[in-house]
């Protein structure tokens, strides 16, 4: 396959200096002073050669400094005109590469849809596939987003209990996002509290998708057109987990339709409010209802899509500011103050699981 040449060269990644503290302090003294040798640096600062000539390599590397004309000495760069010339043509090449997956894609979209024409017929057991190979789970996710045309539902914990093979959906979701595909996504609140979920959450929204946070999540599920879905499979084989693909609608339709529940209740995520915001009185009511109805830590944990141990932290927290000595206290008070309402059974059971009790774990 032919090379498709890219107009800038890439530059390779700036070797880390020894001490950032030192090279800062260079790279002042030589704005400080405009034009300066290595020697007159060593002598100032009273450091050897070889330490001036590795920070002032580092500050090269970043392209904060340059050559003075007739070599020997150094000039500063202003940070921003280093940022250009080190960002723009990574910039560049990943505009290329962006436009050759897009070719890419575009030549492979006709055999895939020969393939799905021919594969109409599958045999009914084909319907569901189970599968712990990092290679196909990424190979059906991609077909299955190709396909997708209309909607996009994702609900799941945090980021940082992402499923790693469902990771892969993610840019997959960006691209379908710049198709016109409607992109629903939804996270318990209490991944409002995570940074890697923000980070996430920026780019979705600045795609367009609609992003929201709830009471509760009811596993992991990515539905596609409302046709096909994924959800994670635990102990494939061997004790390994994997993803589950279903190609069944009535299934993917009945996981698109508890999306669609829990979303009613949900919160919209504003990117640029902190912390849980409008969420923390829900996220609090939460707790205190499930502690009420008994429910184990480790389910509610679960159920929340918080570890035993940060809900733990969470609920002494609560008992803090409700000045309790214990949870039954708190939940007294709680109610006294119109926190809760009397749970019932119905609403704090965990939620059926499909077959995978444990599809919320983190």
């Amino acid at each position: 396959m032919a090379t498709i040449p890219v107009s800038d060269p890439v530059p390779a990644d700036p070797p880390p200096a020894a001490a950032d503290t030192f090279a800062v302090e260079v790279y002042e003294f030589v704005l400080a002073r405009g034009t300066v040798t290595g020697e007159e640096v060593g002598r100032a600062l009273n450091v050897s050669r070889a330490r001036v000539e590795e920070a002032l390599g580092a500050l090269r590397a970043l392209r904060l400094v340059r050559a003075a004309e007739g070599g020997g000495s150094w000039s500063a760069v202003h940070p921003e005109a280093a940022q250009l010339e080190l960002l723009v043509p990574l910039e560049r090449a990943l505009e290329e590469h962006r436009r050759r997956l897009s070719r890419t894609q575009g030549r492979l979209w006709t055999f895939m849809t020969a393939f799905d024409a021919t594969r109409r017929g599958r045999p009914r057991e084909e319907t569901v596939v189970v599968s712990d190979d990092a290679e196909e789970i990424a190979l059906r996710l991609a077909r299955a987003a190709q396909r997708c045309t209309r909607e996009i539902l994702v609900m799941q914990p945090c980021v940082a209990q992402e499923h790693p093979e469902l990771r892969q959906a993610h840019p997959l979701i960006l691209e379908a996002l710049q198709r016109g595909v409607r992109v629903r996504v939804l996270y318990p609140h209490t991944a409002r509290g995570d940074a890697g979920t923000r980070s996430r959450v920026r780019e979705l929204v600045a795609a367009g998708a609609d992003v929201r946070t709830s009471r509760v999540v009811h596993g992991r599920s990515l539905v596609l057109d409302r046709d096909t879905a994924f959800v994670p499979a635990e102990d494939v084989a061997g004790g390994r987990s994997g993803v589950t693909a279903v190609y069944e609608p009535a299934v993917a339709s009945f996981l698109g339709g508890l999306h669609d529940l829990v979303r009613e209740s949900a919160v919209p995520l504003e990117t640029g409010a902190a912390g849980y915001a409008d969420a923390r009185d829900d996220l609090r009511s939460t707790i205190l209802e499930f502690l009420a109805a008994g429910v184990k830590d480790e389910v509610i944990a679960r159920r929340i899509g918080l570890s035993e141990r940060s809900f733990r932290r969470h609920v002494a927290a609560i008992m803090r500011d409700l000045a309790a000595g214990s949870r039954f206290q708190a939940g007294v008070r709680a109610a006294q103050v119109g926190l809760v309402t009397t749970p019932s059974a119905q609403s704090v059971q965990p939620a059926p699981s499909l077959g995978a009790p444990d599809v919320v774990s983190a």
